[in-house]
């Protein structure tokens, strides 16, 4: 759980067996290779490639002209379920794995290619016969072979269809030659227009002014419009027929050979990525070198399948503090098991960790459910999401079955804290009469956190809840924060900035408490108005005793946090002074920014912080209200309509904005206070395949599904 530990491997290998070496490093699959670059090149390498390339786009091509995506969308997985079932390859190296994949690709396409070419083909007739009727429609009525009129050696002429409104016009342009016309329809009206040859190009011109053409049939078809309409039409309807009967051939290959072709297609990218991610190693004209990351534990792999190279696998020697200085960097890659690593979608939303430092993952995976059930918080709703969760992991794959994870883990943290408020649908628990049977030994759990009745007393036992919460959450940033610069062995950092921030916000959240203590007096609660003020402190009396006062937290409180501030600007000089002696310009406004964010900033940022977490039980507050309007239009003669559907709204609506409010208390509340979220991924050399499996032929027990450590 957490990062895996890399180690540094080079390879030192004759450059003519760099296609062997890759191959080695393919059935490897943990190799994050170092990119590089060289004059040098491998010419059988780059045949190799090229074939690979082609054999990828030839299958894409295919793919996509039978319209099948590389995932299932939402809609379909809901009611169809995504396709599943990996197909099995056998491979020795990487050259006869694309000669086997060509070889299997022609059988597989065969077919696709067929129905694909004749569907091309009708669709072409079909656009040219449907250009040939719209162009004799209006003609149609015309009962004449236009091929007399081409055949003249002296004179010219041609039949145009026009807008009956044109026609004026075009007399007067042309009023020195003959003119036929006759009305076809209440708009249009053909014209037959005669001169000599000489006045062909003057003819075509002024037609061309009114963008109109001379009505032109294909050679093939017969020459009077009337007979070519009729004809066209008729070859239409078969067209369309036919058309429709290969559309249904292809609906059913599809069904029959969706994982086939998709696997395919996946192992052919799978080759052309692996060529090109290596395509040219360092080194030089006769030798090259690969370099990359792999996780400690395949050491020993590596060196069995480059034995017959040099194989040298190292620590990097890459600490936190280079990395912070930008000297070197290496990539992350995760461990955690399969429930944490749902959450992992959440983490990459601000960025993966660097090489060395904490995953958040695990904590969001924890605070994720809290935060969503507040704020979601309804048994009945809390279920149908889980369920719908549920339905996306079973029947997805790829992201999708991972964001169905994360939705079940929401829907059921919502349903646990629906039995804390003890709604269902918006109606109580004890109303439902039904439930309240099967609820009864719950009684201490079911409405813990009641919302029933909206009250001021319940409305502030929500809010302060969702400060605690926030408390809490905020205090792991800042301890986070504590262990990074410990971790770098930042001393100046962790006793000038982290430890007194720490004990600051700890001040504030006192005086926090000791506002709310004493009646929200927030001026008398310091003496100023002479009232004394012996009232406990929420919490904090609980903890540590009677004596524990809110006219003591108020005395106690400021000199602590100006305590604090002293100290941090002390810190700040130093270092300022630090980044001078290094020749560095400091950062920040200088010493009057530093005390000015010292003083008024970083006070007005915790309480901004903390304050922002009162969004756990304002979410919550519109919940309820939202579903007690619902109800009571229900209640007075609204109908099951009103009921169900303006439970789907709230939960579409409610379930995209809470899922909002729980990324944004993230990234804008807890991420900044400790996390550097600009980590490398760690890119396998062979990535995860939804329909793919590789096997060895030297290690047929080992497939490529063999990732129950990292992934």
């Amino acid at each position: 759980m957490g990062l895996a530990q890399l180690k540094k491997a080079t390879i030192i290998l004759p450059r003519m067996d760099t296609q062997d070496v890759v191959s080695k490093l393919a059935e490897l699959e943990w190799f994050h290779p170092i990119q590089s670059t060289s004059e040098h090149l491998n010419p059988y390498y780059d045949d190799l490639l090229l074939q690979a390339q082609k054999l990828y786009q030839d299958i894409d091509e295919v793919i996509k002209a039978l319209g099948i995506a590389p995932e299932a969308g939402v809609m379909k997985t809901m009611f169809k379920g995504a396709p599943k079932g990996k197909t099995d390859y056998n491979i020795e190296d990487l050259q006869s794995f694309i000669v086997d994949l060509e070889e299997k690709s022609q059988k597989l396409l065969e077919n696709p290619r067929k129905l694909i070419q004749e569907r091309n083909t009708t669709a072409k007739h079909l656009e040219e016969y449907s250009n040939l009727a719209a162009a004799t429609e209006m003609a149609a009525t015309m009962n004449l072979d236009i091929t007399n009129l081409g055949r003249l050696k002296y004179f010219y002429a041609n039949a145009f269809v026009i807008d009956s409104t044109d026609e004026a016009e075009i007399r007067k342009s042309i009023e020195d030659l003959a003119i036929l016309s006759s009305k076809l329809s209440e708009k249009k009206s053909s014209i037959i227009v005669f001169g000599s040859a000489e006045d062909a190009e003057r003819i075509l011109k002024v037609f061309r002014s009114f963008n109109i053409n001379p009505i032109q049939i294909p050679a093939h078809m017969p020459q009077n419009p009337s007979i070519a309409h009729s004809q066209a039409t008729a070859k239409i309807k078969e067209l369309e027929t036919k058309l429709k009967e290969i559309e249904k051939a292809i609906i059913k290959l599809k069904e029959e050979m969706l994982t086939k072709l998709l696997s395919i297609q996946e192992a052919a990218g799978l080759a052309k990525d692996v060529l090109e991610t290596t395509r040219k190693p360092a080194g030089t004209r006769n030798f090259a070198v690969i370099e990359g990351y792999i996780p400690k534990e395949k050491e020993n792999k590596l060196k069995k399948l480059a034995s017959n190279y040099t194989a040298i696998v190292e620590d990097a020697n890459i600490t936190l503090d280079m990395q912070e200085k930008g000297q070197a960097q290496m990539p992350t890659l995760l461990t955690n098991k399969p429930y944490l690593r749902t959450f992992e979608v959440i983490t990459e939303t601000q960025g993966l960790p660097r090489y060395g430092e904490t995953d958040p993952t695990p904590m969001i995976a924890f605070v994720w459910p809290v935060f969503y059930g507040l704020m979601f918080a309804d048994l009945g709703h809390g279920l149908l999401l889980a369920g719908l969760g549920m339905l996306f992991r079973i029947r997805g794959n790829g992201k999708l079955r991972t964001w169905g994870t994360l939705i079940a883990a929401s829907g059921t943290a919502a349903a646990v804290a629906g039995l804390g408020t003890g709604e269902m649908f918006g109606f109580h628990l004890d109303h439902i009469a039904v439930l309240s049977d099967l609820f009864a030994p719950l009684h201490g759990i079911v409405g813990l956190l009641s919302v029933s009745e909206l009250t001021f007393e319940e409305v502030i036992k929500i809010l302060k809840v969702s400060i605690a919460v926030g408390i809490v959450h905020l205090l792991m940033a800042f301890f986070l924060r504590l262990k990074a610069d410990i971790r770098m062995g930042n001393k100046l950092a962790v006793y000038t900035h982290d430890i007194p921030s720490i004990i600051q916000y700890l001040a504030v959240v006192a005086l926090i408490l000791a506002g709310i203590g004493s009646g929200y007096d927030i001026i008398g609660m310091f003496g100023i108005t002479g009232v004394q003020h012996t009232e406990p402190v929420p919490w904090l009396t609980f903890l540590f005793g009677k004596w524990v006062t809110v006219e003591v937290v108020a005395k106690a409180g400021p000199p602590v946090i100006i305590g604090c501030i002293v100290v941090s600007i002390i810190g700040a000089k130093k270092e300022e002074a630090h980044a001078k002696a290094h020749g560095k310009e400091p950062e920040g406004g200088g010493m009057a920014g530093v005390i000015v964010e010292s003083f008024l900033v970083r006070i007005t940022e915790m309480l901004a912080n903390t304050i922002s977490y009162s969004r756990l039980g304002i979410m919550l507050l519109v919940h309820t209200a939202l579903l007690v309007t619902v109800n009571n239009s229900f209640e007075h003669g609204g109908g099951l309509a009103i009921l169900i559907g303006g439970n789907i709204g709230i939960m579409m609506i409610e379930g995209l904005i809470v899922y909002i409010q729980t990324i944004r208390l993230h990234l804008y509340e807890w991420f900044p206070k400790w996390y550097k979220s600009d980590g490398t991924h760690f890119k396998k050399i062979v990535p995860q395949m939804l329909y793919t499996n590789l096997v060895w032929k030297e290690d047929k027990s080992q497939a490529t599904n063999s990732q129950q450590r990292f992934r």
